[in-house]
């Protein structure tokens, strides 16, 4: 069985190899930048409460201006927003005082992709009343769920929102799976609270085991190959040995808890229930600030931009990797008629 699964998952690679190749000779035939002329870029950042109506309000303000300056075309926010836990009435007191602060972000037509963290819980109608109108998320979740999870198709990217307490640290997996198999795009972008593989926090994904290695496996599967949380508050790069000695398939989970709430010690080890996968940490601050993303193309580099002074963010780590496409891009063989081009094999 093994054997069989693995000269599946390689006949899967080379098929996604060929695709990638032929979809990168198309656009250079079709368009005149190529995949070139698909570069933006968007930011997350998430952990905002603190103490001025259940918000970090001077370091909220400052990462709001940052999104605009930076011509981010949306960002993630993975989750506790305010202090929370008090009652509706304060909880939706306090949420309406983040999306005032986050108001500049909405003025310049930027997207603001929010969910819940373990502080924003207590009322899901306070959350509906302020995430509602012209600020309301996709309603396009699971059943019951509309308004927490959801996915956003933006240029050549999937984005999936995961509220993470309606079954509490799991996600609605069989709504991921519909999601990854229609999806097209070659980038895969994922959020939750809650880190799938434990740092500080021993409350996270892992609680479940089996749901968090099925998820885990999923986004693999669909070429994925980060994950955002937040819940801990610091920045934590790692990454998820699987073990088959091919880093460029490997998973990297970014703990990015950097928007303004109490900053937090911790070192590894990664010593949560890991599934025989090893944890290695690429880079870790006690800081405030956010991860940058920019895409062009196939190509995906991730920034961290630390806060070095008061309005000040600079660049302390990058990330990149090439994403390769799902084979459903071999539909361009019937368009192009180009030549093969070679491209690095990048995933699993």
């Amino acid at each position: 069985m093994a054997n069989q699964e693995h000269k599946t998952v390689r006949a899967r690679n080379v098929v996604r190899l060929l695709s990638a190749a032929l979809l990168l000779s198309v656009a250079s035939v079709h368009s005149p930048r190529g995949l070139a002329a698909t570069s933006w870029k968007f930011i997350v950042t998430g952990d905002s409460r603190g103490s001025d109506n259940g918000v970090n309000t001077p370091i909220l303000t400052e990462i709001a201006a940052e999104i605009v300056n930076q011509g981010a075309e949306f960002v993630v926010f993975p989750g506790d927003l305010v202090n929370g836990y008090t009652t509706p009435a304060i909880l939706e007191s306090q949420l309406t005082h983040w999306r005032n602060i986050m108001q500049p972000v909405y003025d310049a037509g930027i997207g603001v992709y929010a969910v819940r963290g373990n502080h924003d819980l207590g009322s899901e109608a306070a959350w509906n009343n302020v995430f509602s109108g012209a600020y309301a998320l996709p309603g396009n979740g699971p059943a019951g769920e509309e308004n927490f999870t959801y996915s956003v198709a933006h240029r050549n990217a999937l984005v999936l929102g995961l509220d993470q307490y309606f079954a509490t640290h799991r996600v609605n997996q069989s709504w991921v799976d519909a999601q990854l198999a229609a999806n097209t795009l070659p980038h895969v972008f994922t959020f939750g609270h809650e880190p799938a593989f434990q740092a500080q926090h021993t409350d996270c994904l892992d609680d479940y085991v089996a749901n968090r290695d099925a998820f885990w496996a999923s986004l693999g599967d669909a070429g994925g190959r980060t994950y955002f949380a937040g819940h801990d508050h610091f920045y934590d790069h790692a990454r998820v040995n699987d073990g088959d000695g091919d880093p460029d398939n490997d998973l990297h989970q970014y703990i990015v808890g950097t928007a303004g709430a109490p900053l937090r010690d911790w070192s590894p080890p990664y010593n949560g229930a890991n599934s025989g996968m090893s944890v290695e940490q690429q880079y870790h601050a006690k800081q405030y600030g956010y991860v940058l993303v920019e895409i062009d193309g196939l190509d995906v580099t991730l920034t961290w931009m630390e806060r070095t002074g008061a309005g000040i963010y600079t660049a302390r780590e990058a990330w990149s990797y090439t994403a390769v496409p799902e084979p459903s891009t071999l539909l361009t063989i019937a368009i192009a008629g180009a030549p093969l081009v070679l491209l690095r094999r990048r995933t699993r």
